[in-house]
């Protein structure tokens, strides 16, 4: 008996072969991609706020609206194909890297050290310091620490955490 299995979202890119690199890009989001980017959130996302907070659809879907109206994400895109969403918010003095989520067939293959590698590069180019928070629960944060993020503070629920740029030219 054949085993079920579930359609990739993505087949032509990943298949038995490892990720080609060169097929990821970012595109802005559109108004279009509202429902998109709160689907990749969810499943990025819902499994570490569910055991802390509970998963109230309604309130997520504000929480998300809210997000939505202040600042679009940019989508991140393999092949093509839609896959997560990555928002870096440029400030004078520092970056912020927000709404960083991957469908989770997506996750653990390369894909977020690719736009983390994208990230520190123009931080350093620019001598900005990075923040961001994650949740507590995410196993992300061993992602953040390997790139050189410290912890400079929690909340109950979340680490705050920072990196500081690295400049060949101030001695850094």
């Amino acid at each position: 008996m054949e085993p079920l299995t579930e359609p990739s979202r993505i087949t032509s890119a990943f298949g038995k072969n490892k990720m080609d690199i060169n097929q990821l890009d970012l595109r802005p989001a559109r108004e279009e991609d509202r429902s998109f980017c709160y689907e990749v959130k969810k499943a990025a996302l819902r499994s570490y706020v569910e055991p802390i907070w509970g998963w109230n659809e309604n309130e997520q879907k504000e929480f998300h609206r809210k997000d939505w109206d202040e600042q679009k994400p940019e989508i991140i895109t393999l092949d093509g194909e839609d896959i997560g969403t990555i928002e870096i918010v440029r400030k004078e003095k520092e970056l912020h890297l927000g709404e960083f989520y991957l469908f989770p067939e997506f996750q653990k293959q390369g894909i977020g050290s690719h736009f983390m590698d994208r990230l520190i590069q123009e931080a350093d180019s620019k001598v900005l310091p990075t923040k961001l928070e994650v949740i507590k629960i995410n196993p992300v944060k061993s992602l953040y620490l390997r790139y050189g993020f410290k912890d400079t503070g929690e909340t109950k629920t979340h680490f705050l955490m920072k990196r500081e740029p690295k400049s060949g030219s101030h001695g850094h």
